[in-house]
């Protein structure tokens, strides 16, 4: 006969469990809590940071503009503040862009487009973006140098160029930062195990033990912004950082406080084998003048596709001087109106986001009736997917806002001195 009642020892197994299964749910509950108070903290730290990293060049935006407008200042002075004011308008637009991409990382929304490249060619075109970013940063003081291996048979390698590019780029801008003489110097290794090393060293103020730890943590800096020491750590670290790991590779830092910093990175390549020259290139081999770009757009006719009005006002003013005829619409139906009723339009300057129909829409229904006309997309999306789904509606080309300069005249000369 089977008792209804639990024996003693049953009762204390019954009993021990209880606590066992308490113990487990108090631990979690801890758990859940101080992951909250930790996310609650890091959210206002982000937030405090982010304030901060916006309101700082604003200040130095807002406040130099204003003092431009005042008597009495001259004009070496005016192009002073001119100078700083584009600097910081760099930045504030370098913090919101690493922001998007934070945001892409942690969401997994990063796509890769793997292409060949000829590395040398490649670290090149990184060695004059650098160059030209030293010589705006008024850094004289500091040398730029790309070496490569002597000895290296790499051909062309397979990877995200466009990627590859922007860690590069990150971490450059970072030692360009925290340098102020001597020198940065770039390259990398062939290992035997189908990877390159990559290295930037630089002769900067250097890290410290717990900088080192905490560099690539984007949350790191938010603690207490009042005690940073480095210059701009901001996120582009971080970002270097995940997608050289999203590539399948890994970064590693050395360095000592005022001995300057080495970051060296790796990533697996498919390549095929050919010999390459070698190169040692300085930046005191550049071309200190920038060549200005040959024009001939006299009684040429551009049609912007605008709805703001300061936005057709810069565009005016920047190709007034190259006697350009400057059509304006401030809607996608009037831009279809016009290219209806005018015969000689030579190109459009079409932005996204219009009042009525979007700029996808108005280029397609433009290229139904006027295919000949080039159009180059002008928008402030300037995602990768935004880019291609300009391309796929019709447009030749596309122009990020805020424009800059140099590279706007250069891809309108393109089209309006075709032929």
């Amino acid at each position: 006969m089977i008792s209804d009642e639990l024996s003693n020892d049953e009762l204390r197994h019954r009993i021990l469990d209880l606590e066992l299964e308490n113990n487990r749910i108090e631990k979690e509950l801890q758990k859940t809590r101080e992951q909250a108070i930790r996310s609650e903290t890091f959210k206002s730290a982000f937030l405090a940071n982010m304030s901060h990293a916006v309101r700082t060049p604003m200040n130095a935006i807002i406040g130099f503009s204003e003092l431009i407008g005042m008597e009495g200042i001259s004009q070496n002075k005016k192009t002073e503040f001119i100078r700083i004011i584009n600097e910081k308008g760099h930045q504030l637009l370098t913090f919101i862009d690493d922001i998007i991409e934070i945001s892409k990382i942690d969401s997994g929304k990063i796509e890769l487009a793997y292409n060949q490249i000829d590395i040398d060619e490649f670290l090149n075109e990184i060695f004059t973006i650098a160059f030209h970013k030293k010589l705006d940063a008024g850094k004289d003081q500091v040398e730029i140098v790309l070496e490569k291996n002597p000895t290296n048979d790499l051909g062309l390698i397979l990877t995200d160029s466009g990627r590859l590019q922007q860690i590069f780029n990150n971490i450059l801008s970072f030692s360009l930062r925290n340098t102020n003489k001597g020198f940065i110097r770039f390259g990398y290794h062939v290992t035997d195990h189908k990877m390159l090393e990559f290295y930037v060293h630089d002769t900067g103020i250097g890290l410290g033990t717990e900088d080192i730890k905490l560099l690539f943590d984007y949350f790191w800096q938010f603690e207490d912004i009042t005690r940073q020491r480095l210059s701009g750590i901001g996120l582009g670290l971080t970002i270097a950082r995940n997608l050289i790991e999203i590539l399948g590779g890994k970064i590693w830092v050395t360095s000592e406080i005022n001995k300057g910093t080495e970051i060296y990175f790796s990533l697996p390549v498919e390549r095929s084998f050919r010999v390459l020259s070698s190169m040692h290139q300085t930046d005191k081999q550049m071309n200190y003048e920038n060549n200005a770009i040959e024009t001939n757009w006299k009684n040429k006719v551009i049609l912007l596709v605008e709805d703001d009005t300061v936005n057709y006002e810069f565009i005016e003013a920047l190709t007034e001087k190259y006697q350009v005829q400057l059509l304006h619409a401030e809607n996608g139906e009037q831009a279809l109106e016009l290219c209806k009723t005018i015969n000689k339009i030579d190109l459009i300057l079409m932005d996204i986001k219009l009042p009525d129909k979007n700029g996808y829409e108005i280029t397609a229904e433009i290229k139904k009736i006027r295919k000949e006309i080039p159009i180059i997309a002008l928008t402030a999306f300037a995602l990768n997917e935004v880019r291609e789904k300009c391309l796929k509606a019709g447009c030749e080309d596309v122009i990020a806002k805020p424009v800059e300069i140099n590279v706007f005249i250069s891809k309108l000369n393109h089209f309006l001195t075709e032929g």
